[in-house]
């Protein structure tokens, strides 16, 4: 994909941690993409509300309502509920991996992030 259909494309990010949302909108932002962000759960079905992004990057442990939390309410929305969700995430142990997928999220990343892997994740998963 160029970076020129990037530029049509939105991508929420949901990160509590200052650095982690730096890293990520930097990588977005510098292929093209359009990016959203916000530091909490409640402010994310907020703009939910307003907008409909082309994929959602949703960190797990958020202040107030968990990640898990906001996902339930995405996929309770029918206006919402198709859009692709990626995890967050600094669990690595096999049994959270599978609390990730029977919970719902179509993918996920794990902390401290890889770029490369990040991007790739990213490219995977945007509606096209």
């Amino acid at each position: 994909m160029s970076e020129n259909k990037n530029q049509e494309k939105t991508i929420l990010v949901v990160e509590d941690n200052p650095l982690n949302m730096k890293l990520v909108v930097d990588l977005l932002v510098y292929r093209g993409f359009n990016v959203l962000k916000v530091d909490n759960g409640e402010e994310a079905l907020e703009i939910l509300k307003e907008k409909t992004p082309d994929l959602i990057i949703l960190d797990i442990r958020l202040a107030g309502i968990s990640g898990f939390e906001v996902l339930k309410q995405i996929r309770k929305n029918d206006h919402l509920k198709g859009i692709k969700v990626i995890a967050m995430t600094a669990l690595a142990m096999p049994e959270d991996k599978e609390k990730l997928q029977k919970s719902g999220f179509d993918d996920y990343i794990l902390k401290p992030i890889d770029t490369k892997e990040f991007i790739d994740l990213v490219n995977k998963n945007i509606a096209v």
